[in-house]
């Protein structure tokens, strides 16, 4: 069973670490929104002069975008400078696997979200194709969708959606849904209503059934309560948590998962006892 780890950009130490896991495989997160990428292009100065210097500048924001063309433009190239920094940590040295991409945002999701997915499309590209002239091969990734989102799979298709569907179809290797689900109530309940973007996928075209068939639900550990992140809302016991996590991660699992994911191994998530427990649950779910 391979098991995708990742943090946010590329990290050597990190990378080194999970190289030693017999199935360890390192796909390091990009933030859509993150200032450092969308500042500038960082290209090493020997490289610099086989990439146009066009679009080498701040990506601008999505409403100075007049144009379809503008937009997946820009998008490309915010992806491409994703694959920078995964090339910038391969010639030092680190093994990378996919990359993971935070995430495909809630105001795509509504029928006038054509502007942000054409963006997003474009960064899609960058991301699987990076800089050919760089000798960048094809890489595909985890597109993490945020909940809210998920209602994208029952818009009506457009030509628009059709390309859309058709680039994240190339570029995931797993549809990750944001499910978050709060530990509360009967879990085969909770687990059948959260389950609504995979059976919106499935009951959509082709490409959607196709990106169903790779849907991995995203949770938490659940001991970092956040807005938006659902978990140990409660303050229940060990006991209880497991309880509720093992009946929720089974019953997603017969439902026909292609995985799971966790999200943010940090703070109160992080110790040693919470990962043992998340992660038991899910290779006992996987079995």
């Amino acid at each position: 069973m391979r098991v995708y780890i990742g943090s946010y950009g590329p990290n050597l130490a990190v990378a080194a670490q999970i190289a030693e896991l017999e199935s360890g495989r390192y796909a390091p997160m990009f933030a859509l929104s993150e200032d450092w990428y969308r500042r500038q292009r960082h290209l090493p100065t020997e490289y610099a002069p086989l990439v146009p210097k066009r679009l080498g500048g701040e990506v601008p924001p999505l409403a100075r975008l007049g144009s379809t063309s503008a937009r997946v433009s820009w998008g490309v190239e915010l992806g491409a400078r994703y694959r920078d920094a995964i090339r910038a940590a391969a010639d030092a040295g680190a093994q990378l696997d996919a990359w993971q991409l935070d995430e495909i945002v809630p105001s795509a999701g509504v029928a006038a979200g054509g502007s942000i997915r054409e963006f997003t499309r474009g960064v899609l590209r960058g991301l699987v194709f990076g800089r050919p002239a760089l000798g960048d091969a094809s890489m595909r990734g985890f597109v993490w969708v945020a909940h809210s989102a998920l209602g994208i799979a029952r818009l009506a298709i457009t030509a628009e959606l059709t390309t859309f569907w058709r680039m994240l179809d190339r570029a995931a290797l797993a549809y990750v849904g944001e499910e978050y689900p709060p530990f509360e109530g009967d879990a085969r309940t909770v687990a059948d209503s959260w389950a609504s973007g995979q059976r919106a996928l499935a009951g959509g075209g082709p490409v959607r059934r196709s990106l169903a068939r790779r849907y991995v639900p995203g949770m938490t550990p659940g001991y970092d309560v956040r807005p938006n992140l659902g978990g140990n809302v409660h303050h229940w016991s060990r006991s209880q948590v497991n309880a509720w996590r093992a009946t929720y991660v089974r019953e997603r699992a017969q439902s026909g998962v292609a995985g799971f994911a966790e999200f943010d191994f940090r703070a109160g998530n992080s110790s040693r006892t919470v990962v043992h427990d998340v992660l038991s649950a899910l290779a006992a779910a996987l079995k």
